[in-house]
This record gives structure tokens, C-alpha cells and sequence, in this order.
């Protein structure tokens, strides 16, 4: 007999000091709910587990005192598995000193051990197979084994505590937007009384662990747009993820003391160097910056030297300058706030970071910082680079359940092939998890060119299909490949739920990975269906991108190089390269096929039917293997996953904007449907998904009506234009539209559907005020928007105005008072005369964007005639007329029925009493001068009254 014991000291030393922080409410499975069955049950389980196992490994010599050995086996095996399962899993806070025991095992129990395959652990778990939320393998009446299915991490199956990875896609003073597995979406909440959130958040594109507040489920209402003009409220469901990035919340359950303890005379590294050394990522929050560092607030976590919490406030915890890796900058309360929002808008590999109070990082807590006093910590703020590699040696120490913290590495052993996904044991056999088919790094590879009229055997028992390939990572993850390095995205200690992902972004811990090569609104045809969620939605695989330009290989590279680093060696296998190389899409069943509207029996809209589409219709359109026509991308914002939002429904697919944020101001959008008509006397009509738009009633004709604009209601437009509203813009009735102004951020939408500014400048609009839109002597049709006895407004597209002076009017088209000639909504056609920067006067200090603005000068005299240079006389001619040019100097004479008047400007008094005499502004030809070389059409004069 061999009297070395089979299990590592470590684990065994793990096994018998658990520990003593745990609660009742981390041992519960399922949440909240300890198992019902009784402890000498339990004891028959383990007894019979035992004698059996054992009769497997001495089946050739049975010993005839079996019943007595077993008797007395069960009442040991009892006690034993009962203080071990509290040991590694849950913890205890009795037999803390209690020293490790040694078994003894025959030889033929050791040979045993040694000729298991790839797939046993050294240690048999207590925990199911794949830990929580797995279904376990069934068989069929005919005795064929249907392979375990992981649950996924949906909306119901997350709840407080839960524990997962995140990346932080939008930061905003009052929220932060996060993308979480499963295509769902979290959201940070700016504590009461906190700081704005661009002062505590990292910058978007961060992967970092964050742990679930609450998740609600809210009734929103909804305008439902229906025939008349009163829309109907639908209560539409919101989910609503809140999380927490707080070290309170992310680092509960963590236990310092083990790491600290298992530490003890472990191998050290250096700072920043490469390669898996031994440290642990804690969450922490910058409280203050001192001469040397920084003081930093781990949650209150940790153990003093006599292994209490040191009055519950657990251990401090300071950070030097000189163990911070990378650039950063020190930043004060006030300058943090003019620089927060560029900071969020920029990635952590172009901007170094900044140390502030409040900061939230990842800290790494290394034995080789600590010195012999454990009263404070010394912490190191990684680079996202080394933060990727650091890890928990196995032969140091097997943290509790509570302690594994999303983003931890851990080298994983396959156990078993579910059919959508593995299921995986860790720390050598410790604990169990899962990797779902999303997180494998890779879809389907073999998509073939067909029409999918060849399709493969679909079994009724499973969702497996016989010889298509779906499971595809039993020829990969198998042998040597059995065993492999992944990282955790979800934690949840009272459903024993733990789940890891070898996607590539999330091993780099880079945000900038998870890019799509698709860009939103991209259609993409011939997609192939490579996975049904029946009631759900569809997965498509996406067809091969034929280029590749440098940006994608330098990532792929990258890739590749990480792939070596971890000594997974995954990418030399060919399926699982091929499969690494497929980007997929899901297509929800609500947006997969166009439903007809419910109706009644006479005919009229029902509102009170559901427009869902019916599953049976889904399945015959998306069964396995076949081909999509044409697909849109919608959202490629799930960044944990790497799977874009698409819709396959024609009226999706054939919108003409997805969003508010694909409005161009001067585009043209033609055969838009008319959805309600206001009580304003506007038209609001749908460009595409739900974008609406309003149509002004002074838009919709290009002469202003002659209606009273300021009654209001169908009164804007009169009796006989409000006829023709009715007929033309009924709802269900398309029409041409074009946009005049968009606020994506409000989602308002102004259009126009005026002939005139239909038909011109079609591919060059003014939507700005530099070349090539305004250049002088360009002739544009624009509308007007304001009238006053200074002249007229003209507004073009994307809010550009120009402005024609009272005095051009009188001038160029003898207008004496615009008001008279001209009508708020006419359609104009303007010259460009000149375009203008000016100072801004009344901006305020630190206002970049409002210190200049634009003057933009308009004629509506747009034919320009050529001029001819007037013919100079000398002298008196043959037939005795006089010179009829004057030299522009003091003291010329002007013949009578030269001077045309402009303008009368009337007299002033100001408030200190000065009074200014009024005048007259009066124009004179230029080819009544002589020797005027500015070619100017006209000389302007001032003729005071008093003269």
C-alpha cells in the first residue's frame, strides 16, 4: 500500500480549512431552498457511492466482512463528505485548525487513478454536472442518450448577487450603458449625492466585473399609431438590469486571508513582466491621493492577522505611484470636471489613465508587495495588457465558491458534450461550470453553397441534428484540447451557477475586438440558419468576407499570439480556426416575418389582437440549414457575445432608416407611408422601424396657405387645401418626403413635401455653410421661414438661414415692404451673395462651440446680368450733349433722375439724449460715375433729412 496520499496537499489543506464567512443563503440549491433530503439519506447515498466505487477498484478479491466494513464506511463516509462538501464549496467557520488527513490507497486504487482519460478530474465534484442551470443527460425509450443542455443566463436566471462581465459601452454623467452576455443590456445608476459617473467609470470599450443590484420588469406605454387621430396606449414590457461596479458589491464573498495564507513562500514576479504569475484582481475605489499613492477602498473585505474583520471595515489598502504600469495622470476635483467627457469618449489604449478620487480600476494584489505587517495592502494597478494575464495558481490555493470573481482565468478540464456547449470541471475537479455554444470562440464552419433543400435528419427527441454538424466542438475539444484556459463571465454562489467564455476578446480583456465587420443598416444576403430557438429566434451564420483589411489583421494576429500565450493551441486545430473566422447574427421572431395587420370582420384594424408571428410560420421560414434571402443589421452593440441584432422582415429590410441617427437633413425619401394626421394640421408618416417624422402643415403645399396661422388646429390650412390634406395624405397613403432638420438625441424628425424643394438640388443641398454647399452666385430653393420690414429669412436644409435685406428687395425688385409681397412658408428660389464668419459677441468664456457663427447674404434676384463698361466722354459730342459721367469725388453734381431711393431710416433719441437725425439711403447706378473699377452695380448714398 502506498502511503502517499492521491490528492495535492493544497487541495486537501483547502479541503479541511473552509472558509468561515459564508452564510446560510450560499449553501442553498436551488436559490433560497436547501435540498429536502434528509442526512441519513444522504449518508445512504455516499455510503452506497463509496462501497460501490470500491467494489469497482477490489472486484477480484471481495472480502467477506463486507456488510460490517460498510456499516462502519457509512457513518465515516457520512461525516467526511458532509464536512467536505462545506469545506471547498460553501465553508465553514468550525475546524479551522483542523489538520489534513491522510488516506491510505492499495496499488490497485492508484492505477486506477492513473488510467483515467482526459475527460475525469482528478477530484469528483459534489456539484452537478456543469454546476447550476444545466439540464442532466436523459435517454429515450429506445435507449438513446440525449447529451445535457446548458441553460442560458437569461433575464430570469439572473438575479442580486449574481456576479457578471460586462462592457462598458456608454458612460454618461447620470448612467452607464453595459453590454452582458446573452445579447442583454445593464445599466449604472448615479448614486444619490455621488459623483458624476464620467469621474468613476472607466472609458467605454473596459470589460470589467459587476455585480446585479436588481432586475425589474416595468409596464411602459407605448403610442400606437393608429387611423385616427388619438393614439392608442399599449403597455409594453421593459426589462431593466441594474448593476454596480462598486468594490462593496463586486468583491462580497472574497476572502483575502486564503490567497495571503496560500501565498506564504510562493514564487514570485516581477511588476508588469509576462506570464501567468501568482495574483489576485480585486475591485477597488480611489478615496483619496496623497504625496506617495493612493489610498484605495477595497469594500471592506479582508481578514486582520488574527484572521477577525477589523471592526467590519476589512483591511486598507494603498496603491504607490511607482507600482502603477503604463502612463497615467493625476487629476484634481477641479479639472476632472472639464475633462470627464472627452475622457469617456476616448479607448484605454490611446488615452492613459487617470487618478482621481472616486476612480473605480482593477487592482492586483501580489504576495511580493506585502510586507510583514498585514495591517495595509499593497495594491498595483495593471495595464489591461498584463491585467488579461494574471491568474491563481492552482497548486497555491482553491478559493471558495464566493470568492471566484468574473475575469478570473481558470484551466478548465472537459468533462462532458452538451449540445449546446461543455461542461467543464476546474481547480482540479473542485468545482464545475459550463461554456455555452456562444462563448466556444467560433460558430459552425461548414456552410455550405446549397439552397437548403438538402437537409439533414432532425431527431423529434433533441434539438440535435444527425450528421449537420451542429456539434461541431466534439471533434475539437477532445485529447489534448481536452484541457484548456478560459475565463469566467458569470458567478452566482446560490444557484452554483459559473460559466466561462473563450471568445477572444474576452481572454484580451479588449473591448476593440468585439468589432463587427458589418456596419449597421448593411445588408447582407444568403445567410445561413445554423441554430432555431423555437418561440424565440434564429441564428444566422454570415458568408465569408472575401477582404481583410489591416486594422482586422493586426487583431487576427494578435489572436493568435494570445492563443499560444495561454497554451490553449485551439487555433492550430482546422475546425476550430474555421469556426473562429464565422460571424453570426440572430434574428428575433418578431422581426423575422411580415404579419398582416388583425382585422375585423368588416374589415377595420384590430387593435386588440396580437401581432405576433405564429411559431408554425417561423418554423417552415427557418428551419436548419436553410437559406435567408436578405438580412439588415440592426444593433452590434452586444459586445460579450459578438452577436449582431438583425431582422429578415421585408418591410425592416427595405426601410429607409433604422434610426434617427440615419436621417441625413436634404435627402430625398420617397413612397414613405402616412401613419396618423395631427390635430394641428401636420402629417406624421414612418421612414422605416418605428423612425417617425412630422410634416408641418406649412409644408405640405409650397404656396402658405391663406388660412389663419395663428388660430391653430385644421384652421392653419383653408377649407379648400384641408380637402385636399383628406384625400392626398390619408393614413395608409405614401408620399415623397425630404428632411429638413433631425435631433437624433430628442428623436424629432422635420420634413417637407413641397414640390419645388422636392425637385431641386436633389444631389447637391445647402446643409452647411461652407463650400461646396454655399458658394457665391449659387442659386438654391429654399423656404421662408421669417418676415419683418428688415427683409426676409430663407431656410434651407439642416437649419441653414440666409438673410435678404429690405434694401436688396427695393433695389433688385422695387419691394418697398416685404411683409406685403411675401408669406411665411412660400418657397423661394435665393443667389448666394456672400457667406460670413463672424465673431459672437455675447458668447461666454470657455464656449468654443458658440464663439463664431455665420452671416450668410441672399438675393432674390437670381439672374446676374453681364456688365458692360460704360463709355467715358471726354468732351462735348458732334451733336452738342453734355458728358453724361461724373467722377465719384466731393462736390459732384448728380443730373436729376439719377438717385433711386432704398430706405428712410426715421429719427432717434437715445437715452442720454442725444438725438440722431434720420436719413435716407438712396442708390445711384454706377454707370453715371466714371472710373469706378470694384464692378458693382451700384453706389449706396446716405441723404440726411435735414439736407
Amino acid at each position: 500500500n502506498s502511503k502517499a496520499t492521491n490528492t495535492p496537499p493544497s487541495v486537501a489543506a483547502i479541503l479541511n480549512k473552509p472558509p468561515s464567512n459564508m452564510t446560510a443563503d450560499q449553501t442553498a440549491f436551488p436559490r433560497g431552498k436547501r435540498p429536502k433530503t434528509s442526512s441519513s439519506s444522504s449518508a445512504k447515498a455516499i455510503t452506497s457511492t463509496s462501497a460501490s466505487s470500491s467494489a469497482a477498484i477490489k472486484h477480484d478479491k471481495p472480502s467477506k466482512k463486507r456488510p460490517a466494513d460498510a456499516s462502519s464506511t457509512a457513518n465515516n463516509s457520512n461525516n467526511e463528505a458532509v464536512n467536505k462538501e462545506k469545506d471547498f464549496l460553501f465553508g465553514s467557520s468550525n475546524d479551522l485548525d483542523l489538520p489534513a488527513k491522510k488516506k491510505k490507497h492499495t496499488a490497485t486504487s492508484d492505477h486506477h487513478h492513473s488510467s483515467s482519460t482526459h475527460l475525469v478530474s482528478p477530484t469528483i465534484s459534489t456539484l452537478p454536472l456543469g454546476g447550476g442551470a444545466v439540464l442532466p443527460s436523459t435517454s429515450t425509450s429506445n435507449g438513446r442518450r440525449i447529451p445535457p443542455k446548458i441553460e442560458l443566463l437569461t433575464f430570469s436566471k439572473l438575479a442580486r448577487g449574481t456576479k457578471v462581465l460586462g462592457v462598458v459601452r456608454e458612460v454618461k454623467e447620470e448612467y452607464g450603458v453595459v453590454s452582458l452576455c446573452t445579447m442583454l443590456t445593464g445599466f449604472v445608476r448615479r448614486s444619490a449625492n455621488g459623483p458624476p459617473l464620467t469621474q468613476v467609470l472607466p472609458p467605454p470599450n473596459t470589460i470589467m466585473a459587476f455585480s446585479i443590484l436588481q432586475t425589474t420588469t416595468e409596464d411602459a406605454p407605448k403610442n400606437k399609431s393608429g387611423g385616427g387621430n388619438t393614439p392608442t396606449a399599449t403597455p409594453v414590457k421593459k426589462r431593466r438590469i441594474e448593476l454596480s461596479p462598486l468594490p462593496i458589491h463586486v468583491n462580497k464573498g472574497v476572502r483575502l486571508d486564503e490567497f495571503l495564507s496560500a501565498s506564504v513562500g510562493g514564487e514570485s514576479g516581477e511588476r508588469g513582466g509576462g506570464g501567468d504569475h501568482n495574483a489576485l484582481v480585486v475591485r477597488g475605489r480611489i478615496v483619496s491621493v496623497e504625496d506617495h499613492g493612493c489610498i484605495v477602498d477595497l469594500g471592506g473585505i479582508g481578514a486582520t492577522a488574527t484572521g477577525t474583520n477589523s471592526g467590519g471595515g476589512g483591511q486598507q489598502a494603498f496603491l504607490k505611484f511607482e507600482n502603477i504600469e503604463g502612463d497615467y495622470e493625476i487629476v484634481d476635483d477641479d479639472s476632472n470636471n472639464e475633462s470627464n467627457e472627452n475622457t469617456n469618449t476616448i479607448t484605454t489604449a490611446t488615452k492613459s489613465r487617470l487618478i482621481n478620487p472616486h476612480r473605480i480600476y482593477d487592482f492586483s494584489l501580489s504576495p511580493t508587495l506585502q510586507s510583514g505587517s498585514t495591517s495595509i495592502l499593497q495594491l498595483s494597478l495593471p495595464t489591461p495588457t498584463t491585467l488579461s494575464k494574471l491568474r491563481i495558481t492552482h497548486s497555491k490555493m482553491a478559493p471558495s465558491l464566493s470568492s471566484l470573481m468574473p475575469g478570473m482565468l481558470m484551466e478548465v478540464n472537459v468533462e462532458q458534450h452538451a449540445k449546446n456547449g461543455i461542461c467543464v470541471s476546474f481547480m482540479r475537479g473542485v468545482y464545475r461550470g459550463a461554456v455555452d455554444e456562444d462563448h466556444l470562440g467560433g460558430w459552425r464552419s461548414d456552410i455550405g453553397s446549397g439552397d437548403g433543400n438538402s437537409r439533414k435528419k432532425r431527431s423529434l427527441n433533441d434539438d440535435v441534428v444527425v450528421g449537420d454538424g451542429s456539434m461541431w466542438w466534439k471533434s475539437v475539444f477532445k485529447g489534448r484540447h481536452a484541457k484548456f484556459t478560459a475565463r469566467i463571465i458569470a458567478v452566482d454562489t446560490a444557484t452554483k451557477v459559473v460559466r466561462f467564455s473563450l471568445n477572444p476578446h474576452i481572454l484580451a480583456l479588449k473591448g476593440e475586438y468585439a468589432a463587427f465587420p458589418h456596419s449597421v443598416g448593411a445588408i447582407i444576403k444568403k445567410a445561413q440558419v445554423i441554430r432555431v430557438d423555437p418561440g424565440i429566434g434564429a441564428l444566422l451564420a454570415l458568408p465569408p468576407s472575401d477582404t481583410e483589411d489591416a486594422a482586422q489583421a493586426e487583431m487576427t494576429k494578435s489572436i493568435a499570439q494570445l492563443d499560444k500565450e495561454l497554451s490553449n493551441n485551439l487555433l492550430s486545430v482546422p475546425e476550430y480556426k474555421a469556426a473562429s473566422k464565422v460571424h453570426t447574427a440572430y434574428v428575433h421572431i418578431s422581426k423575422s416575418i411580415d404579419v398582416p395587420e388583425p382585422t375585423t370582420k368588416k374589415g377595420k384594424q384590430d387593435n386588440n389582437k396580437s401581432k405576433r408571428t405564429p411559431e408554425g410560420l417561423f418554423a417552415r421560414h427557418f428551419s436548419l440549414n436553410s437559406r435567408v434571402k436578405a438580412l439588415r443589421i440592426l444593433s452590434t452593440s452586444n459586445l460579450i457575445d459578438g452577436i449582431a441584432s438583425c431582422a429578415t422582415a421585408k418591410s425592416i429590410v427595405e426601410a429607409h432608416v433604422l434610426t434617427h441617427d440615419d436621417i441625413v437633413p436634404g435627402k430625398i425619401y420617397r413612397n414613405v407611408p402616412v401613419i396618423q394626421l395631427l390635430d394641428g394640421g401636420g402629417v406624421l408618416v414612418d421612414l422605416g422601424v418605428g423612425t417617425k417624422g412630422i410634416i408641418p402643415a406649412m409644408h405640405l403645399f409650397d404656396k402658405a396657405s391663406h388660412g389663419n396661422p395663428d388660430a391653430g388646429g385644421d384652421m392653419v390650412l383653408s377649407g379648400y387645401r384641408q380637402k385636399i390634406r383628406l384625400a392626398k395624405y390619408k393614413v395608409g397613403s405614401h408620399v415623397d418626403v425630404r428632411c429638413l432638420t433631425v435631433d437624433a438625441a430628442s428623436r424629432h424628425c422635420i420634413l417637407t413635401a413641397k414640390k419645388t424643394l422636392l425637385t431641386t438640388d436633389i444631389d447637391n443641398p445647402i446643409v452647411e455653410y461652407t463650400p461646396p454647399s454655399v458658394e457665391p452666385d449659387r442659386v438654391a430653393a429654399g423656404f421662408i421661414s421669417r418676415v419683418d420690414e428688415n427683409g426676409v429669412t430663407v431656410t434651407f436644409y439642416n437649419n441653414i438661414h440666409g438673410r435678404v435685406s429690405s434694401r436688396s428687395l427695393a433695389a433688385e425688385l422695387g419691394v418697398e415692404d416685404p411683409r406685403m409681397n411675401y408669406t411665411v412658408g412660400d418657397v423661394v428660389v435665393a443667389r448666394v451673395v456672400d457667406c460670413e464668419r463672424r465673431r459672437n459677441r455675447n458668447a461666454t468664456y470657455g464656449d468654443d462651440e458658440n464663439q463664431y457663427y455665420y452671416q450668410l447674404k441672399l438675393s432674390l434676384k437670381t439672374v446676374v446680368e453681364k456688365k458692360v463698361e460704360p463709355e467715358v466722354k471726354t468732351a462735348e459730342d458732334g451733336d452738342g450733349t453734355k458728358d453724361s459721367g461724373i467722377p465719384l469725388a466731393a462736390g459732384s453734381i448728380l443730373v436729376p433722375k439719377r438717385m433711386k431711393v432704398l430706405q428712410l431710416v426715421s429719427c432717434f433719441l437715445r437715452d442720454d439724449g442725444m438725438f440722431l437725425p434720420g436719413y435716407a439711403v438712396v442708390s445711384v447706378k454706377s454707370k453715371f460715375f466714371t472710373a469706378l473699377s470694384n464692378g458693382c452695380d451700384s453706389v449706396d448714398f446716405k441723404l440726411p433729412f435735414d439736407q
